[in-house]
């Protein structure tokens, strides 16, 4: 029995729900719709193979919406810090040195893809989550304010409180602040069971 990868399987089923793509016929490229070529299966061209993974696989993904915003915050514009360039330095020493700046400023000024319709987990799925239109490039900064605008404000969440004893236990405490009578039992009493009333 000759059984298609698993990833064939997958993407497959991306394509016939995927609103980037055209309805699936035979003979025609899955990404673009036009005539496949002689000896090609599925792409007409390399060109729409690498369109469909930077549309739904995540690293692709990634790579490609910090390309196209050129490596630059689309809210304040902040850009990342650029690799030095070994032809720009007389000596060795001086590389090096340029190049440990970089990698302590690429810690703190490094640019993030946001999804601007949540993507909840999915990164590591072959998913239209992660469509080109549904990403942005976002500093530090930027990115934990609209994460921050699309969870509401602290106040209206539940509080999560961490009750240290002989363990960390997380509890989840209510908005006037009142831990449930077991947030005091010590972690050991919690799993045997045992209650001091």
């Amino acid at each position: 029995m000759n059984r298609l990868p698993h990833s064939a399987t997958k993407r497959d089923a991306l394509l016939a729900v995927c609103s980037l793509a055209p309805p699936l016929a035979d003979g025609a490229c899955a990404w673009c719709g036009a005539e496949l070529p002689a000896r090609r299966r599925t792409w007409c061209s390399d060109r729409c193979g690498e369109l469909f993974w930077a549309n739904h696989w995540w690293s692709v993904a990634r790579s490609a919406a910090k390309r196209r915003d050129r490596y630059r915050c689309k809210r304040c514009g902040t850009r990342a810090p650029k690799r030095p360039a070994r032809s720009a330095h007389r000596t060795h020493r001086a590389y090096l040195a340029a190049m440990r700046a970089w990698r302590a400023a690429k810690r703190t000024e490094r640019l993030e893809v946001n999804h601007i319709v949540p993507c909840k987990g999915r990164h590591r799925a072959l998913d239209c989550a992660h469509h080109l239109d549904n990403l942005e490039t976002l500093c530090p900064s930027c990115h934990k304010e609209h994460t921050a605008a699309l969870n509401g404000s602290a106040a209206k969440r539940p509080l999560l409180r961490r009750v240290r004893q002989s363990g960390s236990v997380k509890v989840r405490v209510s908005a006037t602040g009142a831990a449930p009578p077991y947030a005091t039992e010590p972690p050991s009493a919690l799993r045997r069971g045992v209650s001091r009333g």
